[in-house]
């Protein structure tokens, strides 16, 4: 089979492999769709512990099942959409609805869908892949991955109490990019209408105000009423200034993972005496994948904007050229 492989920072090469063969309760699809996504630009870039190289490339998919282990929860025929890891169930953080945090999620993980045919390990088959509607898009369907992420924020923002009624809950997103935008859709989705979308990119503010929110340029924003501010930068400075922007009592999640070792400097004034909360939310859990699943199912139209265009294996390296270029938001490749 035909697979990517990243084998240095910037150094994509096409390589035949041997079509993989499944062991007890795992799973092998043909691989339908596999979008693109920040992690695996940021390993493009410049590696990532989690990615090693050299090193199959490529974890946000959708496929048909072609062989099924022993005891494997599909049959072959089945078209699925699935996450690259699950956690164990078993750990203290799975005990305590902290699956996010499991202390083995990242041990068995998938890896690899920028190839023709993708093996799902069984932790991951059992807990985190389901069947695909056929009616859904597989370039939707492989939008479950990222999507989770967004779930579990939005699990944790529910956690302290930030969203009890919807429909009155005043949120911003900072950042225009590809989980911002999937933020402002999925908030949507929950009968949220009082969404600005803040960022420096006018075509992604675009989109943004397509998917239904008041855009204004960041350059721009100024404390407000905000109940939320949901920062998806990643950006030390942006951590800084979005505790500056909710109103009294409100609260701040951190998305954007911003390099290891770095640091902020925080106004405690403003967090202690205004009662302001923050949360970070890391990964997802698996109420988190189905409620992402549940989104893509209810109202699939709703998140085709965030899909930029399909590209085929043999142009991987332009692609991610153009992601670093700022072009573009997720691209499908096609196996």
């Amino acid at each position: 089979m035909r697979a990517l492989i990243l084998n240095a920072p910037g150094q994509l090469v096409l390589a035949d492999l041997p079509i993989p063969e499944p062991e007890a309760g795992e799973i092998v699809i043909r691989v339908m769709a596999a979008t693109t996504c920040g992690t695996d630009l940021k390993a493009w870039r410049r590696g990532h512990p989690q990615i090693p190289m050299p090193g199959p490339f490529g974890h946000e998919y959708s496929g048909v099942v072609t062989a099924v282990g022993d005891g494997a929860p599909f049959r072959v025929g089945d078209e699925v959409m699935g996450v690259h890891s699950a956690p164990c169930q078993a750990c203290v953080w799975c005990k305590n609805d902290q699956e996010n945090l499991c202390e083995s999620i990242m041990a068995t993980k998938v890896l690899g869908a920028y190839a023709e045919y993708l093996l799902i390990p069984a932790r991951i088959a059992a807990l985190n892949v389901f069947l695909k509607p056929r009616e859904l898009d597989f370039s939707i369907a492989s939008l479950l991955e990222p999507l989770a992420c967004v779930a579990q924020g939005g699990r944790e923002l529910k956690k302290a109490q930030a969203l009890r009624v919807p429909a009155e809950t005043k949120v911003l997103v900072i950042g225009p990019g590809a989980i911002g935008l999937m933020f402002v859709a999925a908030l949507r989705s929950e009968g949220v209408t009082d969404i600005t979308l803040a960022g420096r990119n006018a075509e992604r503010l675009a989109i943004g105000a397509g998917l239904g929110a008041t855009t204004v340029p960041y350059s721009e924003l100024v404390p407000s009423d905000y109940d939320v501010v949901i920062e998806c930068t990643g950006m030390p400075e942006v951590w800084e200034r979005s505790v500056q922007l909710p109103r009294r009592g409100g609260t701040v999640m951190w998305f954007g993972g911003c390099a290891s070792g770095s640091t902020v400097t925080l106004d405690t004034g403003r967090i202690h005496y205004d009662q302001i909360t923050l949360l970070s939310p890391f990964h997802f859990g698996t109420h988190a994948v189905k409620q992402a699943r549940q989104w893509l199912i209810a109202d699939p139209e709703r998140f085709e904007p965030i899909i930029t265009a399909s590209r085929t294996l043999e142009e991987a390296n332009a692609i991610f050229e153009d992601l670093q270029a700022g072009n573009g938001l997720k691209y499908v490749i096609r196996p």
